[in-house]
């Protein structure tokens, strides 16, 4: 007999958060509210708790100390949000490089949870949150997700790398009573797995569908093409990836529901979330997001680096770290729906997307997939590499109506939206398969830009 999300919610799972000693349920009910605050509140609660933050690292943390006498800034100079930019950026080599001198001395190490990061854009991340952010993370996680329709007990559709609900039987039984998830591997997406899958959906009926923008969308064309029909989620979340319009529209019409953009990494969890008015909002519930070109805050409408500043880790604080992303800010100071939270017009991919031309134009992933990749039908599937200024490498994977018209339409294009002083290289593949993540990445440059 099935438990109903109901059941769950109210019973099991406050059983099994006692059990845990974990107060992410006392959290949650303390967010009601905290979104639909005066955009002013809201920022002087930020500050507050950077205040605290910074004193706590400088005094706890070896790095920190170090940059702060480096800069002969102290945490006492620190007396706005914008003399947060008086620090220096915090990157990957710099963790990677100082990682244990980046833990709180004065927090216990059986009080942190280990972490690491999937290296997507090269060698991954090791990196410790402690128990209380971890928590605290959890609860407000859970508040943006109720934007999808979702709530605590439910099922969820997972379509996720490296599924971990059956590992073990513990692992098991919390996913049966506790998260609820029915996991599909996105590195086995193939036609067997994806029709096996459909068929576990009509069985379990979830009540949202959860995961990578680019495995929902595989999903979504494959029940299309297949004339599969009778998945009826209450809503979706797309994360972790870019979510291009045509992607949307295409899971949308499939599953007939809206789909709720999610932005977040492992290193700080939650960054940004789409509401149901459709506007992407940051996550001041945890973090302070800055959008950084050249080393300067960038104007609404235009893209910058994401730097963000975590306020609840304590255990190792992440303090003005470039997350890898460019996305632009928005104009926009308020929303139908509510949530005086900031706006991000959108988020244009990792840094590494951008293609440099020698003419110093900077053309984002994002933008090529849709003004390039999308123009060639006969193409079912692209990923370009950059390694020289002036040299592109086109891998594809030629779809049935693939002609000589094609590789005429690629030249164009290529012309058109690289310049003539690009020369390219065609690469036939027969697929492109996604990172260990489970992500896919259709553009790849190895070469700096001005977010670098």
């Amino acid at each position: 007999m099935s438990l109903s999300g109901s059941f769950i919610r109210t019973v099991i799972v406050p059983l099994w958060a006692m059990k845990e000693g974990t107060p992410y349920l006392r959290h949650l009910k303390g967010l009601d509210g905290s979104k639909k605050r005066p955009l002013a509140q809201v920022q002087a609660d930020q500050l507050q708790r950077l205040k605290k933050l910074l004193g706590h690292a400088y005094d706890n943390t070896p790095f920190y100390r170090r940059q702060f006498d480096s800069t002969a800034v102290k945490p006492s100079d620190i007396s706005t949000l914008d003399d947060l930019r008086k620090l220096p950026l915090l990157t990957k080599d710099d963790i990677r490089a100082n990682g244990d001198d980046m833990i709180a001395r004065n927090i216990p190490r059986d009080q942190l949870v280990a972490k690491k990061t999937s290296g997507s854009t090269g060698v991954s991340v090791e990196l410790f949150v402690d128990e209380a952010s971890a928590q605290w993370k959890r609860a407000v996680t859970v508040s943006y997700d109720r934007w999808a329709g979702w709530d605590i007990g439910e099922r969820v559709g997972a379509i996720w790398g490296n599924p971990e609900c059956y590992q073990n039987w513990r692992a098991h039984l919390r996913n049966s009573l506790l998260t609820r998830h029915i996991p599909l591997d996105t590195l086995k997406m193939g036609p067997d797995t994806m029709r096996a899958y459909y068929d576990t959906l009509l069985k379990k009926k979830p009540v949202i569908l959860f995961g990578h923008a680019h495995s929902l969308y595989l999903f979504a064309r494959f029940l299309e093409e297949k004339e599969l029909s009778g998945i009826h989620p209450r809503g979706i979340i797309s994360t972790c990836m870019v979510l291009h319009d045509f992607e949307r529209q295409t899971i949308e019409r499939v599953f007939g529901c809206r789909v709720t953009n999610r932005y977040g990494c492992e290193e700080v969890s939650l960054i940004a979330c789409e509401c149901p008015e459709g506007n992407f909002h940051l996550n001041c519930d945890t973090l302070i997001v800055e959008f950084i070109r050249d080393g300067k805050p960038v104007a609404p409408g235009e893209p910058g680096a994401i730097v963000v500043t975590d306020l609840t880790n304590y255990g190792m604080p992440f303090i003005r770290y470039k997350v890898g992303d460019v996305g632009i800010p928005s104009a926009k100071t308020s929303c139908p729906c509510g949530c005086t939270y900031p706006i991000m017009d959108s988020l244009e991919g990792r840094v590494a997307d951008y293609v440099v031309t020698p003419d110093g134009n900077y053309i984002s992933g994002i933008s090529l997939t849709e003004n390039f990749a999308m123009h060639l039908p006969g193409v079912k599937q692209m990923q370009i590499v950059q390694e020289e200024l002036d040299h592109l490498t086109f891998r594809i994977v030629k779809g049935e109506s693939f002609s000589e018209q094609t590789v005429a339409d690629i030249k164009r294009l290529a012309y058109e939206r690289f310049g003539a002083r690009v020369r390219f290289d065609i690469e036939y593949v027969d697929s492109i398969q996604s990172e260990s993540s489970g992500k896919y990445r259709f553009c790849i440059s190895k070469l700096q830009n001005p977010f670098s």
